[in-house]
């Protein structure tokens, strides 16, 4: 193992281990100590490759959307339907899933988002970012679809997928196909020339 691959290695532990706890408790229920510990690193290393907590929280989060957002969801919703109709469709299908895996955590972009209190803090900023990701991977389904005003419609949309994850860790484990079932709903409202 050359110097820099011993320098990586420690990187990606803490990187890891704090990808996992915060996902699956929050960035606020863990702390540093409890990082270190899980990653099997002393704290000092910890601050040699993040310089605080926080820049830590910021890297989990560009790791969530690379992992979460682009290689698991557009992934699966593209995977599963061809036409900007049926993929906004899917979204839920795939929540579906997601929703009744043992494994189910919720959105680490919306927790991490309440949790800052502070949209204009680094870690709130970079959560709504994210979020901002997702609604915008919507709206380009939503000019597929040819709706009236493709924003507009990416944000009442989004606001089901986000409803839809919250009632899921709330315990409403079909809370996806209700949603879904409002969604065709007002797709069917919103399509261009259909009476209201």
């Amino acid at each position: 193992m050359t110097a820099s691959d011993q320098t990586a290695l420690p990187h990606e532990r803490l990187l890891e281990t704090a990808y996992r706890l915060f996902t699956r408790f929050g960035l606020h229920a863990i702390g540093v100590d409890r990082i270190v510990a899980d990653a099997g690193v002393a704290k000092m290393t910890l601050y040699r490759h993040f310089r605080s907590k926080d820049e830590l929280a910021l890297a989990v989060l560009d790791r969530r959307e690379e992992l979460w957002t682009e290689r698991w969801l557009v992934a699966a919703i593209e995977e599963r339907a061809g036409t900007a109709e049926e993929r906004l469709l899917a979204i839920f299908d795939v929540f579906a899933e997601w929703f009744n895996r043992d494994d189910f955590e919720g959105c680490l972009f919306i927790n991490s988002l309440v949790e800052s209190h502070d949209p204009t803090s680094a870690v709130g900023e970079a959560s709504a970012q994210k979020r901002e990701t997702v609604r915008r991977y919507v709206e380009e389904l939503a000019r597929g679809v040819r709706v009236a005003n493709a924003e507009d419609f990416s944000r009442k949309w989004h606001l089901l997928m986000e409803g839809a994850i919250v009632s899921a860790m709330s315990g409403d484990r079909a809370s996806a196909q209700r949603a879904k079932d409002v969604a065709a709903l007002l797709l069917a409202s919103e399509r261009p020339g259909e009476s209201r």
